[in-house]
């Protein structure tokens, strides 16, 4: 275990983004701006006066009884004091003084009348006689002088140009214990990968595509765009995310790879239909890949969902003054139908030819209503034959026609 220090945004569990201006500004957290303004004035990560001051105004704002607050003064003495309160200082000391010798000299009085001898009687400073003293240290033994032996011929055999290379040697080791300290300070914390057999939790996976995320955000930021895509890559295989698409396609944006850039859109846009980044870089790479009228329905759609977006708007100006058969932004497309005038005509024979019944096709249960309905037709002829009434006939013939078909069936 190192007994390296703790840095202070580790030990308050700060980002190097939080010492911003915007941060501070919009933190309302006191205990926070109280570790920031700390780590300001330790001066681990540089001198920022203004901020330092910014941070110490919110502060006020925020936590006025701060111990950080407070300000040093130096002890008052005679000459920073004014004259006045001076001498109304020395003459309270001195009236105190006074009293007190007198309370001493009252209770000194009073034990010398009672002379009780129960109570221990008050200790005195004991008078040292001067010449005595001095008598006696007199009487005591002075040390002999002890003289140390020193080898002279060390200093014949000494060698100045040895000695300069060992402290050039020295120094040279110093530097570079130093330098081995500042890279191992500013090499950042690396991400263990762990082997394809272990298995993880969605929640486990879903905290180190995060992390992953940020470190490729990192490099994004750095200007260094193959690492970032690399990052975006392994962040994605573990868990994907709409807002890792999104990052991943702006960094193929910047490296010129559209069509990769397009890809990753859809698939934010398939996670998030709404997602108005993934809008407006895809229409991005679609003005980069000559495909600019699709581009252009692809502002419009940006400027339906936020109408006051600006960078929609600029792309549409751009796109319109490229392309000027373009319709404006918020155009409403009509659909316009050739109607005839002439009736459509009506075929009668259709109206009146019967259609054709499949009996195989019935129902079960209509077959059965067919049947039932012959039985008791038959029961009931058979009744009537049997009473000798006379003859009777089921249906009757149809009345004759008044006016005839249109088509003979």
């Amino acid at each position: 275990m190192s007994n390296k220090p703790q840095r202070l945004l580790e030990k308050y569990d700060l980002l190097l983004d939080h010492l911003d201006f915007d941060y501070i500004r919009q933190s309302n957290n006191g205990r926070e701006v109280e570790n920031i303004l700390k780590v300001l004035r330790s001066g681990e990560e540089g001198y920022f006066p203004q901020l330092t001051a910014f941070a110490e105004e919110r502060l006020k704002s925020l936590r006025p009884e701060s111990k950080l607050l407070r300000k040093e003064q130096p002890l008052a003495t005679q000459h920073t004091m004014p004259e006045e309160q001076w001498q109304n200082i020395t003459t309270r000391l001195n009236e105190w003084q006074s009293m007190m010798k007198a309370i001493e000299e009252d209770i000194r009085s009073t034990q010398d009348e009672e002379e009780d001898t129960t109570i221990p009687r008050i200790r005195s400073v004991p008078t040292v006689n001067l010449e005595e003293e001095s008598r006696d240290l007199s009487k005591v033994a002075q040390p002999k002088h002890i003289s140390t032996y020193c080898d002279y011929e060390k200093w014949d055999k000494f060698d100045a140009d040895t000695e300069m290379l060992k402290m050039d040697l020295d120094e040279e080791r110093h530097r570079e214990m130093v330098r081995i300290n500042n890279q191992k300070n500013s090499e950042a914390p690396k991400i263990i990968e762990l082997p394809p057999q272990v298995k993880l939790s969605p929640q486990e996976k879903q905290v180190i595509a995060g992390k992953l995320r940020e470190k490729g955000n990192d490099n994004f930021r750095a200007k260094e765009f193959k690492e970032a895509v690399e990052e975006y890559d392994k962040s994605l295989e573990l868990y994907p995310t709409a807002a890792c698409y999104n990052n991943r396609a702006i960094a193929y944006i910047k490296l010129q790879r559209y069509g990769e850039a397009i890809a990753d859109c859809d698939q934010c846009l398939a996670l998030e239909p709404a997602n108005l980044k993934a809008l407006l870089r895809k229409a991005q790479a679609l003005t980069f890949s000559d495909r600019k009228r699709e581009a252009y329905q692809l502002y419009c759609e940006v400027l339906r969902l936020d109408p006051e977006n600006p960078i929609a708007l600029s792309g549409t100006a751009n796109l319109r003054r490229q392309l000027t058969d373009l319709p404006p932004p918020n155009a409403i497309r009509m659909t316009i139908e050739e109607v005839s005038n002439a009736e459509p005509e009506i075929d009668f024979r259709q109206l009146v030819r019967p259609k054709k019944v499949i009996k195989d096709k019935l129902p079960d249960s209509i077959k059965r209503l067919q049947n039932d309905t012959i039985t008791l037709v038959r029961q009931h002829a058979e009744a009537l034959a049997k009473r000798d009434t006379k003859e009777m006939t089921l249906t009757t013939e149809p009345p004759r026609r008044s006016t005839p078909l249109i088509e003979e069936l």
